[in-house]
């Protein structure tokens, strides 16, 4: 059966989605993302994370795509743009998941969330000057007490044991996505967002895959095949990898690169909680203060004009 090649359509504006509908979306989003880490936690278990992570996005990408292709979405029709996706998926996929795995054998959790909270901050750093986003000293404080909450919930938990090497392997693979979201901003590729998706993590999967082959013991007993990575394997491809993915995307699409990222503070946040109502993990006093501030820092972001 052909695919449809048609030309991208333009970017559907921003007003067409309400603020209560676009900020339940990114709440939905935060959510979702947030589960990865304990689906991803059961599954290290049985499997090495980027041959894990590698042969999820390559399965979840090769599904999503065939599935594209059966209903006859539009997909790029030119070299240039598969190009283009190519290089996003290798930013945002490869370079963000992969490098993240391998820092996380270094850190502990809660150092890994705090790092990773950095992201919309740098994020809100750049986007003046390379995506034209008005910052506005509102967004900047709101950024800022969101940031500080994390910190300060994270502090409480905090173990010795850190390596400053993994920490700024975190900080390089929150870069890799930080990249990755400002080309997808300014190439403005209008192709269905699940035909991009599709390929994107194809190339991620097999970009993960390949030091995954050579530097992982999967070829000698390494991955066990057992029920345990199944579940974690099904849940990653359909929930993080299909639904919370286009989710990013369509929240890009829709609106500001900063505003769509400030979300990503409530991550450490639903994980904690996640943590707790799944794996037994202990609450504390300064989970639910810092919940409060991240909730306040991200209203101040989404009112700022």
């Amino acid at each position: 059966m052909a695919t449809t090649t048609a030309r991208p359509t333009a970017e559907s504006p921003t007003e067409s989605l309400s603020p209560p509908v676009y900020t339940a979306l990114a709440l939905l989003f935060s959510f979702l993302w947030s589960t990865g880490f304990v689906a991803a936690k059961y599954g290290l278990l049985s499997s090495p994370p980027l041959f894990m992570m590698g042969f999820r996005f390559l399965m979840a990408g090769g599904v999503l795509l065939l599935i594209v292709v059966l209903l006859r979405r539009s997909l790029p029709n030119n070299r240039r743009d598969w190009g283009r996706l190519g290089v996003l998926g290798l930013f945002s996929i490869a370079g963000f998941f992969g490098i993240t795995a391998i820092a996380l054998q270094g850190v502990s959790a809660g150092t890994g969330a705090v790092l990773a909270s950095t992201n919309p901050l740098l994020l809100a750093l750049v986007a003046p000057f390379l995506l034209s986003e008005r910052l506005g000293w509102q967004k900047i404080v709101g950024m800022l007490i969101a940031f500080g909450s994390v910190v300060a919930v994270m502090w409480s938990r905090m173990g010795g044991g850190e390596s400053p090497l993994h920490m700024a392997l975190v900080l390089l693979a929150n870069s890799s996505m930080i990249t990755g979201t400002i080309l997808f901003k300014r190439w403005k590729l209008g192709y269905d967002l699940a035909a991009m998706n599709a390929v994107q993590l194809l190339v991620g999967g097999v970009a993960l895959l390949i030091p995954s082959l050579l530097f992982e013991p999967v070829l000698s007993g390494g991955v066990t095949w057992d029920m345990n990575l199944f579940y974690a394997l099904l849940y990653q491809c359909i929930m993080l990898s299909w639904v919370t993915m286009l989710l990013y995307l369509f929240l890009l699409r829709k609106g500001d690169a900063s505003k769509a990222n400030t979300f990503l503070f409530l991550n450490p946040i639903f994980g904690l909680f996640l943590g707790a109502l799944l794996l037994g993990e202990s609450l504390h006093p300064m989970d639910f203060i810092g919940t409060l501030g991240v909730a306040f820092g991200i209203y101040l972001v989404l009112r700022a004009k």
